[in-house]
């Protein structure tokens, strides 16, 4: 049982990453970066101070620093060592059918990926701190992308997004218990002020216009490193 549900993971990982033009492979390979990112992190971090005092601001990150913690710390440090399970691109059995973007294979264990435990864990924090529809919406798609380029790039199987997401999710909505349990102690029942902020929509735009500009500098073969 154990070894047909590895073999389907290993073929289900071909079939994604066995589709590829230098376009894509462009636009993935930006896509999965961190720094591409940093406009919107930094965004966030604007709503966040802008939209409540310091010291509720100060507590919705330590919350986010914890749920880092749970979804990239641990999986690197001690699950992903544990477990050792090589990635598609380190994997002897896979070699010469994976498809590597660029020279890039990533770590050498694959299980289970911290690019979506992180996407899920704070897309899921983020909607319940939020509650607004138009950031949700752009906020999964933007996640589940993200997952996407990972099997794109053969450096995670579909079994280590499936469980990333799983573990990411549970962590998110275990922290955001954390996190009103924790302001109910500190603010008492004061009403939630970002859910009332305007500045909470600057978020998915800068998403937007970050996926935009991929689309757009993709083909400048000069920003793939």
């Amino acid at each position: 049982m154990w070894n047909t549900l590895i073999h389907f993971d290993k073929e289900l990982l071909l079939f994604f990453n066995g589709h590829h033009t230098l376009y894509w492979d462009a636009v993935m390979y930006l896509y999965t970066g961190k720094w591409i990112w940093l406009p919107a992190v930094l965004t966030l971090l604007y709503v966040l101070f802008r939209s409540a005092g310091w010291r509720e601001t100060v507590w919705t990150l330590l919350c986010v620093a914890l749920l880092v913690v749970v979804c990239d710390f641990l999986p690197s440090h001690y699950i992903k060592p544990f477990f050792a399970r090589l990635r598609p691109t380190h994997d002897p059995e896979l070699s010469g059918l994976v498809h590597i973007v660029d020279g890039y294979r990533g770590g050498l264990y694959s299980f289970f990926s911290q690019h979506a435990s992180n996407a899920a864990g704070i897309v899921v924090f983020t909607m319940c701190l939020f509650r607004n529809r138009f950031y949700s919406v752009v906020a999964v798609m933007w996640a589940l992308v993200s997952c996407y380029t990972r099997l794109y790039l053969g450096v995670h199987f579909p079994g280590d997004i499936a469980v990333g997401l799983l573990w990411g999710t549970a962590a998110g909505f275990a922290v955001w218990g954390l996190y009103t349990g924790g302001r109910r102690l500190f603010f008492g029942s004061a009403p939630l002020p970002y859910r009332k902020s305007k500045e909470i929509r600057y978020i998915p735009f800068v998403l937007i216009f970050t996926v935009v500009a991929i689309l757009i500098l993709a083909p400048m073969q000069n920003l793939i490193c």
